[in-house]
This record gives structure tokens, C-alpha cells and sequence, in this order.
């Protein structure tokens, strides 16, 4: 099996207003503080108000800059990132070998771009994190 590239992130969250260009309003304020962005999720939740997820932030400047962009970390959710390649099967196998450790996946984004792919998975607590890092490490190590 091919190498995979697993880490653990810590995930950061905030609100954007329902309007155009608030999304944008805070990606630019993120790149100017030279973030890097590896995950970037954002969708409606209720009227007027939308949510943002963002990782990873990995620097002291990083983590002022988005607090300053109104981001918080968020608490309850801690994700698997999985780079590599992209191959048949790949998701399969990994929401396998979690449903066969026991591991309850809170979210599942993955795709794939050519020949590489790129998975985030979140889960409730740092344990199952912790324990889903360990199993999809022997399982594509």
C-alpha cells in the first residue's frame, strides 16, 4: 500500500454573516497574516448567520490573526488529516478500519485532485482522534 501523510489538527470555527464577500471578508484577512489554509469548510446555519472551519493554524501570529478575524478553536472538534495517494477503495478502507475499532466518525470530507487525495475526518473527543490516528496509521502506514 502506498505512504500516507496522517496528522492531527485542531480545527478553529467562527460566524460569517449570510451576505456576499463576508467569507471572503475573513479569507483575506487570514492570508494577509500569511496563513496557509490546508481545510476550509464554511456553510449556512440559520437565518442570517453562516459558520466557518478553518486548519490548520500552527504559529502564535497565526492564532492572533484569527482571533482577530472573530475564529475561535474549537473545542469539541479535533480532525485525522490523511494526504496521499489517490486510489479505489480508499475511503472504505478507512471507515472500516474505524467502524472495526469501534471509532464513531463525527464528520467525513474527503477529495482528490489527479492521483492525490486528501481526507478530514472529525471525531468527538482527542481520545477517538488519538486512537483513529493510531488504527489508520497500522491500517496505511
Amino acid at each position: 500500500m502506498p505512504s500516507y501523510r496522517i496528522t492531527k489538527e485542531h480545527v478553529w470555527v467562527g460566524e460569517v454573516p449570510d451576505r456576499p464577500d463576508a467569507l471572503g471578508e475573513k479569507l483575506r484577512a487570514l492570508s494577509a497574516a500569511g496563513l496557509n489554509l490546508e481545510l476550509i469548510l464554511a456553510r449556512r446555519g440559520r437565518a442570517g448567520q453562516g459558520t466557518m472551519f478553518v486548519a490548520p493554524l500552527r504559529t502564535v501570529e497565526q492564532v492572533e490573526a484569527a482571533e482577530k478575524a472573530g475564529l475561535a478553536r474549537a473545542g469539541s472538534i479535533r480532525i485525522i488529516r490523511i494526504e496521499g495517494p489517490n486510489v479505489i477503495g480508499l475511503g472504505a478502507k478507512i471507515t472500516t478500519a474505524l467502524a472495526q475499532a469501534g471509532i464513531n466518525i463525527r464528520e467525513y470530507a474527503a477529495a482528490a485532485l489527479g492521483e492525490r487525495s486528501v481526507t478530514n475526518i472529525a471525531f468527538d473527543s482527542d481520545a477517538d482522534g488519538d486512537q483513529a490516528k493510531a488504527v489508520l496509521e497500522q491500517v496505511l502506514g
